[in-house]
């Protein structure tokens, strides 16, 4: 199947920019006065101390904590830490209420609604100007914050986890044959695993702790994530190319547990609103400009950066087409649509 891209969707893509988005749990029932409830909360995420995500975890517990005046707290987790280190797990504390507040990828959830696929879709999104318009601030976003709010969440705000980025030991990547018999590591993410497949490579799922290890001792020959854990883990110690090619851009969901927010008074939450909205602007924006630096430091540390022509990424574009066909029926063509997305 041929695609089409809808024009007025793609005409907006450059109008628009972005508006933003421990302990125990204590007692958060909020009083019928208004006055509001109080307590400790648990925040959980799901990368280190050292991510950028930190920086939306620390926005949301500042502006609670002073918009509250004080009598809601909150601690943070890194690292799935109150999960035991498994993010499906994570991801189930947050829907039953056992964690208060979450920031985590929408790939979490697309084992409880397929039609999420589409945010991360292959060539799904071209830019970040793309993103800010048609997700971020688009009919896109309003669909994902609809569709994670109906499996028993508050979504607070979108944030960013960026465009992935590929790696490798072997080789620079310019075109699709060029991944062709080398093995990456890459997120349990179906459709990920399948575009990786279809490009000739022998995607391995393991969980990412586990990268540096086996790149070094050549188990694996690359691997494909944002800027942030490529650097924070070192990977460009252990491998020599990266090809920008933003084959997809991960979204992260900001959440409050229905538990908790069905128990806030109206007034705080607003505040709990607004802390969402500031959290998610200030992610978003550090993790823009840590890519900047981020490039530059895998560079000097002898890594090939390879940037594609215009004419070399539709070649990707067009050899990915046959992943949108094969997620039709599980995504929905008025899901697509919403995306800018339509089958001839």
């Amino acid at each position: 199947m041929k695609k089409k891209w809808l024009a007025g969707i793609l005409s907006a893509v450059m109008v628009f920019s972005v508006t933003g988005c421990g302990g125990g749990g204590g007692d958060t029932a909020a009083s019928s006065d208004g006055a509001g409830g109080s307590g400790e909360l648990k925040m959980s995420y799901t990368t280190s101390e050292t991510s950028v995500w930190r920086v939306a975890c620390e926005e949301m517990a500042k502006v609670v904590e002073e918009g509250t005046d004080g009598r809601y707290t909150v601690s943070i987790y890194a690292n799935e830490q109150l999960a035991g280190g498994a993010m499906d797990q994570g991801t189930q504390m947050i829907l039953d209420g056992t964690v208060d507040l979450d920031l985590r990828s929408v790939t979490n959830y697309t084992l409880y609604d397929p039609a999420l696929f589409a945010v991360v879709m292959p060539f799904m999104f071209s830019s970040n100007e793309d993103v800010d318009a048609r997700l971020l601030n688009g009919p896109a976003g309003d669909l994902v914050k609809e569709r994670v709010e109906a499996l028993g969440v508050k979504v607070l705000g979108l944030a960013e986890n960026g465009f992935r980025s590929v790696t490798n030991s072997k080789r620079e990547i310019r075109t699709p044959a060029d991944l062709s018999g080398m093995k990456f590591r890459v997120p349990a993410t179906a459709c990920w695993v399948d575009t990786f497949k279809l490009f000739g490579a022998d995607p391995t799922v393991m969980t990412f702790s586990e990268v540096f290890t086996a790149l070094q001792q050549g188990a694996i020959d690359g691997q494909e994530n944002p800027t942030d854990p490529i650097v924070s883990a070192k990977l460009y110690e252990v491998q020599s190319y990266l090809t920008k090619w933003n084959y997809a851009y991960d979204c992260l969901i900001l959440t409050c547990s229905q538990k908790l927010w069905d128990s806030l008074s109206e007034e705080d939450k607003a505040v709990f609103e607004a802390a969402g909205e500031a959290a998610c602007k200030a992610e978003i924006t550090a993790s823009r400009e840590a890519d900047e630096g981020n490039f530059k430091l895998m560079e000097e540390n002898g890594m090939t950066i390879t940037e594609l022509t215009d004419e070399e990424m539709q070649a990707f574009k067009d050899a990915a087409a046959p992943i949108y066909e094969s997620y039709r029926e599980q995504i929905g063509d008025d899901v697509f649509e919403v995306f800018g997305y339509t089958f001839e």
